[in-house]
């Protein structure tokens, strides 16, 4: 198999009776002015829990924001501060299961960030339909596969 696939995740029961899934970020969409998703880069918009590791590490979504035709995706990974990953975002709604997925390749770490960050405009119609303002301060599971 040649993905290495990050969000092979069970259930579990999340207190209130709810089940959230292990090993996968739960975003709850914002907005400030056009801009839409979730970020702490930049800017301060939407909402994101969820535990997630990538070979023993942890892994911290920082940014995956929709504005003006271009999508913007960066992450932690504890302790590596260099190098790259080829990856793919996948979004699905809560609510519809409805997905939208993108390639990045070759994401590079950027010291500035700090993180792996990348950003893009092809292949990312879903993304505009998803991260609209109909959808603010709803629930999408977001996953990081590991090319």
């Amino acid at each position: 198999m040649g993905l290495n696939r990050m969000f092979m995740y069970k259930k579990t029961d999340g207190g209130g009776g709810t089940e959230t899934p292990e090993n996968v970020f739960i975003m709850t969409m914002g907005q400030q002015g056009s801009q839409y998703g979730y970020s702490r880069y930049n800017a301060t918009i939407g909402e994101v829990e969820g535990e997630v590791y990538h070979d023993g590490k942890t892994v911290t979504l920082v940014m995956l924001c929709y504005y003006g035709g271009w999508l913007d995706f960066a992450f932690k990974i504890d302790g590596v501060t260099s190098g790259k990953y080829n990856v793919t975002a996948k979004v699905t709604s809560v609510e519809t299961n409805e997905s939208v997925r993108v390639d990045f390749s070759n994401m590079q770490y950027q010291s500035y960030v700090p993180g792996f960050y990348d950003y893009t405009n092809k292949g990312i119609s879903g993304f505009a339909n998803m991260f609209a303002a109909k959808n603010v301060g709803k629930k999408y599971r977001v996953e990081i596969i590991f090319n």
